[in-house]
């Protein structure tokens, strides 16, 4: 049977926050990447079609029935949503049948979010910390009320280093994204290639100086903030570059991580 929806929401304490980048909400399917993690056995509750990536757009390289049990080896996030749910997972089933499946048809706990113990597939270079991070940035996206903070009490929109702060367990403060960058920057810590692990944040300028700072989901995509203070935009995903209008920076492993 299918499984039902459900999200959480986390918090913390406060912390000093940055106007972050204006723009639009959207959702992409990610690209095909190693899996690095495994996390489970679980079953398929209704006959599924194996595809090659993530998402209805990858072929299909085969079908396996209800009741199938298979190998949980990592998730992707922002796929092509079956009924609400945008989680892919990728599986090695029983059989030895490898590939990727909606995971609206499985048993997994993880509804838009990561079954406890998962990694973002590729995040091979993700600490504890880090994966943590992307867990709570997906379920911040995917509560009842994604444009508001209900530890802060404010709207996200212009706060984008508070929420990199708060999803990476309040490990470092800084005033701005830029200040954030350049302490990473100074200690020789920012990767200038476009695939940064999850958990990792990836740095922006522009923001009026302030700049702009997001939380990797994997497989080139990311989560933040959307707008300026006194916008109403909600937390969204999107892809790491192509989207945003503010120059790309880079990222780095978190301090702490």
């Amino acid at each position: 049977m299918p499984k039902s929806t459900r999200g959480t929401r986390n918090a913390g304490r406060w912390l000093a926050a940055a106007a972050s980048t204006a723009g639009l909400a959207v959702t992409l399917i990610a690209a095909t990447t190693t899996p690095s993690f495994a996390a489970g056995t679980y079953s398929t509750t209704a006959s599924v079609n194996v595809r090659s990536g993530p998402g209805t757009g990858n072929p299909v390289t085969g079908t396996e029935p209800a009741g199938a049990q298979f190998t949980l080896q990592c998730q992707w996030q922002g796929s092509t949503s079956v009924n609400g749910n945008a989680t892919w997972d990728d599986v090695t089933f029983a059989n030895g049948v490898t590939g990727a499946i909606t995971d609206y048809y499985t048993t997994t706990p993880s509804w838009n979010s990561y079954a406890p113990g998962t990694g973002a597939c590729g995040a091979g270079n993700s600490t504890p910390q880090m994966q943590a991070a992307a867990n709570w940035a997906v379920s911040e996206k995917n509560s009842p009320d994604p444009a508001w903070s209900d530890h802060y009490q404010h709207y996200w929109s212009g706060w984008c280093e508070e929420f990199a702060e708060q999803a990476e367990g309040f490990q470092f403060r800084f005033a701005t994204a830029t200040a954030d960058y350049n302490a990473e920057h100074n200690a020789g810590r920012i990767h200038t290639d476009t695939n940064p692990p999850a958990g990792a944040l990836v740095f922006y300028g522009g923001g009026g100086g302030a700049g702009h700072v997001a939380v990797s989901i994997g497989n080139g995509q990311e989560i933040g903030t959307l707008g300026y203070v006194g916008d109403h935009y909600p937390v969204s995903q999107y892809p790491v570059t192509g989207y945003l209008t503010n120059p790309y920076l880079g990222w780095a492993l978190p301090f702490g991580s």
